[in-house]
């Protein structure tokens, strides 16, 4: 069977015509491109190692004044250049090719012969895909000879009517073939309007032609592209009666069960599903109606259904375009059931074997590939964005879109260069473009993705993004990344600095955020606890309500004492006094003392204490004999007096001479005067004079030699009073003291009858300090001589 439609490219360039035709025999497609020239040309054919003509090259002396567009019909590629020595049209096959002179005019001339030239005013570039057409070529015979061929009945060229069987048909009116090439054309170009209206026509004008099944068929095919189904109906009743052994059957019943389905009468719709399936079920059209009869179970809310006929459609069709349809439809509902991976399975099928088909859905596939980014597959929307891309003319505005969302898909699926290359691409494209702004952060945002061993470095990078975009986005991400990298470095003080910008973050968008706070928080508390800042330590411990584990108590609890934080060292020290060691019962027994002692709590202090003395007397340790110290500071709160000397004396045993007690020593001698004991008095008096002869440190003087004076005189010990007071001779007092000093002396000398010792003295007293009490006693004493 053969026909032909012929398309004429005749362009004026200087004196050439171009003709490119097509038609198919056998159903295999074929094309000629004829070139004529007013004048003779050459064209060389370029054979590969097969003898197949894999390049032809027209050569013409003058360049045209308007260049040719290049042409491509799928079969032949037509391109121009100008060269040096004119003009060039290159000819290149889809699959195989063959250049044939044109020597004869066969309207004009009357014999023919076989002719090998070189240059000549037409030729004829056949391009086909497996067996050449219209002619039959056979080797000659080196022994043959060239006879001309004469012709002088049906002068060439003459071709009678053929029907589209390919049989030889006389016709007289030829209007209707017209029509009905016309109206295909229309179809190929989607003007369906034009289809039905040239069909009506052709078949009032022409009822009894041969294409009328055609022309019916045409219009069915239109009115399922426009979606008028009651009109298709009316026609599919008309061509399954009249044209039930047609070859086109199987696509019809499939149009007609769909159009039922859509007008909502079902039970008529599986009717002719069921035809079809039946009867029909080789044709390439049942996969097309599983596809309507999946759309129909879709839309009555049976998905289960409807992804069983899609499958069934997917599996058994050879034609790509409808198992493309079936794959997105399974992508599409996989994807509403949840089954994401699933989906990503079908589409990939799709971007792999029929990429193009994504533009044929533009509008499901940018919104699939939105749900696979949102679903956190961002690398199967990328294979959709970019096969879109692909198959979009960079002049159209969604171009840069697919551009900006497959840049930002790639980057969320990790592919950095990739991203970083589609980023460049768009900004180099659309130096002013929509989404310029946005891109530029995507592409800085790429920084993340890829850390720096350099931590300087990093933070340096992460400062600059973060002055340059600031609450942005971007600048938010390295503001969370600064602090991830810090809290790894464990620069706890630097987080807490920016802890104010960390609680702006979105923590659905950053979760950590809050748990880097806290672990700063905690990590710089337990520095400052190992350097001993107690201050900065506790004052961590309060504003976060920090948790620490047991282990940190006793380093807590030391500053808890150190900074008065009593209740807070209380809390800490009750949470170990039922502990079934007896050694940590009574470390801790000795922390709770100190900490109700602070806490002025004296006689729970010494409830404790003497728990712990019990305790200590079962099982020594003498670390803890501390708890003498602070049992006597307690019974010295409250007035005990007894419970002073028993506490002073272990406090003597434990620490035999130590400087520290040397307060406790003086607080005995107050004890001693408040009692009027004089022994009591000296004892501790002389125990705290040698502490500071020892340590040459003088805390107690003068009083402490006053007072021992003072005893010692009690009891009429004059002379050892004068020897303590004159010890004072070398220790540094206030003029007051000195002259109290003095006068002291002076009265004890004066006593023991030593007049000028006394009058030395009172003079020495004066001298000193003659406003002061003392100073004034002193002149009285001197006028007594």
């Amino acid at each position: 069977m053969r026909y032909w439609i012929a398309l004429s490219l005749c362009l004026p360039l200087f004196g050439l015509e171009l003709s490119l035709q097509s038609g198919k025999e056998e159903g295999e497609k074929f094309s000629i491109l004829h070139l004529r020239h007013t004048t003779p040309f050459v064209c060389q054919a370029t054979n590969n190692e097969f003898g197949e003509t894999r390049r032809v090259d027209c050569r013409f002396s003058t360049a045209p004044k308007q260049s040719l567009s290049p042409i491509d019909n799928g079969l032949l590629s037509v391109s121009a250049s100008s060269t040096p020595k004119g003009y060039t049209i290159t000819i290149l096959p889809k699959s195989k090719m063959m250049l044939v002179p044109e020597m004869f005019d066969l309207s004009k001339e009357s014999q023919t012969y076989q002719s090998d030239v070189k240059k000549a005013r037409h030729w004829n570039v056949v391009g086909y895909t497996k067996t050449l057409p219209l002619m039959n070529l056979s080797t000659p015979s080196a022994l043959s000879i060239n006879f001309p061929v004469k012709v002088q009945k049906n002068v060439p060229p003459y071709v009678g009517g053929l029907d589209l069987k390919g049989n030889p048909i006389k016709i007289r009116r030829v209007q209707d073939v017209t029509d009905y090439m016309e109206m295909k054309k229309a179809y190929a170009a989607n003007d369906y309007h034009k289809v039905i209206d040239r069909a009506k026509n052709t078949l009032q004008e022409y009822p009894n032609t041969v294409f009328k099944n055609e022309l019916i068929l045409y219009q069915i095919r239109s009115y399922h592209q426009l979606g008028e189904f009651e009109k298709l109906l009316e026609l599919s009743k008309k061509f399954l009666r009249e044209y039930s052994a047609d070859a086109s059957v199987a696509e019809v019943l499939a149009y007609t069960a769909n159009a039922y389905s859509k007008i909502g009468q079902i039970l008529d719709a599986d009717y002719f599903f069921d035809r079809l399936f039946d009867e029909q079920i080789d044709s390439p059209f049942a996969a097309q109606g599983m596809i309507f009869k999946a759309e129909q179970s879709e839309s009555s809310g049976d998905l289960k259904k409807a992804m069983m006929f899609y499958q069934k459609a997917l599996a058994s069709t050879s034609d790509m375009a409808v198992a493309s349809k079936a794959a997105f439809k399974l992508a599409q509902l996989e994807m509403l059931e949840g089954n994401t991976k699933k989906s990503a399975e079908y589409i990939d099928k799709i971007a792999t074997v029929n990429p193009n088909y994504f533009s044929e859905v533009y509008d499901h596939a940018m919104e699939i590939a939105d749900a696979f980014v949102n679903r956190k597959d961002p690398k199967t929307a990328a294979r959709i964005t970019e096969a879109l891309l692909n198959n979009t003319d960079k002049k159209l505005d969604k171009h840069q879109l697919l551009l900006k969302n497959l840049g930002m898909q790639l980057a969320k699926a990790g592919k950095r260069n990739e991203a970083l290359k589609r980023f460049n691409e768009y900004l180099e494209t659309y130096k002013y473009g929509e989404f310029v702004e946005e891109i530029r952060r995507a592409k800085d945002g790429l920084f993340f993705e890829e850390g720096d061993n350099n931590t300087t470095k990093e933070i340096k990078k992460y400062n600059d993004l973060i002055e340059r975009y600031g609450n942005d986005s971007v600048g938010r991400k390295a503001l969370y990344k600064k602090a991830q990298l810090l809290l790894k470095e464990k620069k706890y003080k630097e987080i807490l600095d920016i802890e104010s910008d960390l609680y702006r973050l979105d923590s659905a968008e950053y979760p950590e955020t809050n748990a880097i706070i806290s672990k700063s928080a905690i990590g710089l508390e337990k520095v400052h606890l190992k350097e001993g800042k107690c201050t900065e330590a506790m004052k961590l411990q309060k504003m976060y309500k920090i948790k620490l584990l047991p282990e940190w108590d006793e380093a807590l609890f030391n500053c808890a004492l150190k900074t008065t934080q009593y209740e807070n060292a209380k809390k800490i020290a009750q949470r170990h006094l039922k502990s079934k060691s007896i050694q940590e019962r009574q470390v801790w027994l000795l922390r709770m003392v100190k900490t109700q002692f602070g806490l002025g709590d004296y006689k729970g202090a010494i409830k404790g204490g003497n728990e712990l003395i019990t305790l200590l007397a079962a099982e020594k340790n003498p670390p803890l004999n501390d708890i003498y110290r602070t049992m006597f500071d307690a019974a010295q709160r409250v007035g005990d007096g007894e419970g002073m000397i028993r506490h002073i004396k272990s406090i003597e045993a434990s620490y035999p001479n130590a400087f520290k007690d040397i307060e406790r020593y003086t607080q005995m001698v107050s004890l001693g005067l408040k009692r009027k004991d004089e022994a009591l008095t000296q004892t501790y008096a002389r125990k705290v004079m040698v502490l500071q002869e020892r340590t040459k440190t003088y805390t107690q003087s003068p009083y402490i030699e006053f007072t021992l004076a003072q005893s010692y005189q009690n009891l009429g010990k004059d002379g050892d009073a004068l020897k303590v007071l004159r010890a004072l001779n070398a220790r540094k007092m206030t003029n007051e003291k000195r002259s109290r000093q003095q006068y002291l002396i002076g009265a004890i000398e004066q006593k023991l009858g030593n007049k000028r010792q006394a009058r030395e003295a009172f003079n020495a007293s004066i001298k000193a300090d003659q406003n002061s009490a003392w100073g004034k006693l002193a002149k009285d004493a001197l006028a007594l001589f």
